[in-house]
C-alpha cells in the first residue's frame, strides 16, 4: 500500500527550491520522480505552485491506497471534483485558476513521467480544465475597508504594518515581498524603489510612494545586507509568516472579508483602476502582468459598475421614456 508522506511544503521561492521530503527516496521511486520534475522547472516559483498541488494530489491518492503511479482518469477527475469544492481558501470552494493551476500541475508531472519513459500514459493527458475569464473572482476591499485594514496592521508592529503597506499600495504578490532582500531596496531619482523579481524570472525596478518608501527605510534602518522582512529572530520572513501575519490583521480589522495577501494585491488593482485617469497599461506593467488581459479582469470597481449601470439605463430610458 502507497504510505503517503505529508510534510509541509515551505512555498518560499529559494535558489534550487526543492522540498526537503524529496532529498531522499524511502525505497518508493516516486519522491526521485517528483524531485527529477522539480529540479526541471525553470521558474522558482513554478517549481513553488508545482510542489504544493503534487502534494495535494499525494494526499488524495494516499486517502485512497493509491500509488500515484497507479492513477487512472477517473481518480484525476474525481481530484478535480475534490477541489473544485473544498480546493479554496479555509477549505471552500477553489476558483476555476485554482483548479485550473493544480490541474496543469499534476498534467506537467505526468507529461514527464511519460517523457522519461517511466509511463506509458499520462491519466491527466485529456483531463478537461476550467476555461480562463475576463474577470477576477478574488474579493477586493474599497477604500474605507483599506484603510481600517491598514489601522489594524500598524496595531500589530513595525513589520505588519511596512509588510501591509507594501502589499496593498505596490500590489506585490507575497513570494515577491518575502524573497526582497535589503540589497533590492535603492534610492534612485528620488525615489525609493524595490527591484522585484516577478513570475519566470523577470526582475523590474518598481517606485514606492513617498510614505511607503519612507517606512521602508526607518524599518531598514542601519542593516545593509540580509532579507528585507525579518521575523523575531532575524531570519528572512516566509510566505507562510507572511500569510497568517495578513489573516491576523484581517480578524483585527474586521473589514467584513477574509483579508489574504492576494486579496490585497486585488485590492490594489480595483482602487487603483477606480480612480479618475487611471492608466490600465501602467497597472499592467507595475503588476508584472504579460497579458492585459489578467489587468482588466481586476476593473471591476465602483467606477466600473457605475459605466456599465449608465448603459443598462440608458436603453431603458430610450425604450421607458
Amino acid at each position: 500500500m502507497f504510505e503517503s508522506q505529508l510534510e509541509p511544503v515551505d512555498p518560499l521561492p529559494a535558489a534550487s527550491f526543492v522540498p526537503d521530503e524529496f532529498e531522499v527516496g524511502n525505497g518508493d521511486a516516486w519522491p526521485l520522480f517528483v524531485r527529477a520534475w522539480l529540479i526541471a522547472q525553470r521558474a522558482q516559483n513554478t517549481v513553488k505552485t508545482y510542489a504544493t498541488a503534487e502534494l495535494q494530489w499525494r494526499q488524495f491518492c494516499g486517502g485512497r491506497s493509491l500509488h500515484p503511479l497507479d492513477a487512472r482518469r477517473g481518480d484525476v477527475d474525481d481530484w478535480r471534483g475534490h477541489i473544485q469544492a473544498s480546493g479554496g481558501f479555509h477549505g471552500r470552494p477553489a476558483s476555476a485558476n485554482t483548479v485550473r493551476l493544480k490541474l496543469a500541475a499534476v498534467s506537467s508531472l505526468y507529461a514527464y513521467l511519460v517523457g522519461e519513459d517511466i509511463l506509458a500514459s499520462s491519466p491527466a493527458a485529456h483531463i478537461k480544465r476550467p476555461r480562463g475569464g475576463d474577470f477576477s473572482a478574488t474579493a477586493a476591499l474599497d477604500t474605507g475597508q483599506a484603510a481600517r485594514f491598514l489601522e489594524a496592521a500598524q496595531g500589530l508592529g513595525e513589520v505588519s504594518y511596512v509588510a501591509m503597506r507594501v502589499l496593498l499600495g505596490r500590489g506585490l504578490r507575497a513570494t515577491e515581498l518575502v524573497s526582497l532582500d535589503v540589497s533590492d531596496v535603492r534610492h534612485h531619482f528620488g525615489h525609493v524603489t524595490l527591484t522585484v523579481t516577478h513570475k519566470g524570472g523577470r526582475r523590474q525596478e518598481l517606485p514606492l510612494s513617498p510614505g511607503t518608501g519612507h517606512l521602508v527605510s526607518e524599518y531598514i534602518g542601519e542593516r545593509t545586507s540580509g532579507p528585507l522582512l525579518v521575523n523575531a529572530q532575524g531570519g528572512r520572513l516566509t510566505y507562510w509568516d507572511l500569510y497568517n501575519l495578513t489573516v491576523r490583521v484581517s480578524r483585527r480589522a474586521r473589514v467584513g472579508l477574509d483579508v489574504t495577501p492576494h486579496v490585497l494585491r486585488a485590492s490594489h488593482a480595483t482602487i487603483y483602476l477606480d480612480q479618475a485617469g487611471a492608466q490600465i497599461d501602467r497597472l499592467q506593467d507595475g503588476m508584472g502582468h504579460a497579458s492585459l488581459n489578467n489587468t482588466k479582469a481586476y476593473d471591476r470597481g465602483a467606477g466600473t459598475l457605475g459605466r456599465l449601470a449608465s448603459v443598462a439605463t440608458a436603453v431603458e430610458d430610450a425604450f421607458l421614456g
